[in-house]
């Protein structure tokens, strides 16, 4: 999904998220296109939020659910997961997500989020600095590589 896409996805999806009583936030590598970074891939919308936060959204956006699509088990997260098929395109939402750490499963919080403007509606997204730390924390290369980009974006100014 390019930058016109996603635009067009946080559009429609901006009226059931400005609704959500539970904490969100956007992260993945839409967070990053929304932070300005130019991003030539974002497969899908990530969204972070509460496990009511999660149910509430699974019973707004029912009729998009892809009900056969199930995360691997043996992933290093947990979370109320589900994914959807928008027009627009995919979107997963992540309630209470929890990272497999050697500490043992570990709560996946975004400690600092900004309200950013993208797409002529506000959305929430970490910090540039708190993405840094959420993408490292995962430790997986696509999650690092991403990671090396945008501290060099944020280097350059």
């Amino acid at each position: 999904m390019g930058p016109d896409h996603l635009r067009r996805l946080i559009q429609g999806l901006a009226p059931d998220l400005a609704g959500l009583r539970e904490p969100w936030t956007i992260i993945g590598s839409a967070a990053l296109l929304v932070a300005g970074l130019p991003v030539e891939d974002c497969p899908d919308l990530d969204i972070l939020t509460t496990e009511a936060g999660a149910a509430a959204l699974e019973a707004r956006w029912a009729a998009w659910r892809e009900a056969d699509y199930a995360p691997d088990p043996a992933a290093a997260f947990r979370s109320r997961f589900s994914r959807y098929r928008m027009p627009e395109g995919a979107v997963e939402v992540m309630g209470d997500l929890r990272l497999r750490t050697a500490a043992g499963w570990t709560a996946v919080e975004a400690r600092a989020v900004e309200r950013r403007a993208f797409a002529g509606v506000e959305v929430r997204v970490p910090t540039p600095v708190e993405q840094l730390r959420i993408l490292r924390s995962f430790g997986r290369p696509k999650d690092l590589a991403k990671a090396v980009r945008l501290e060099a974006f944020l280097a350059a100014g």
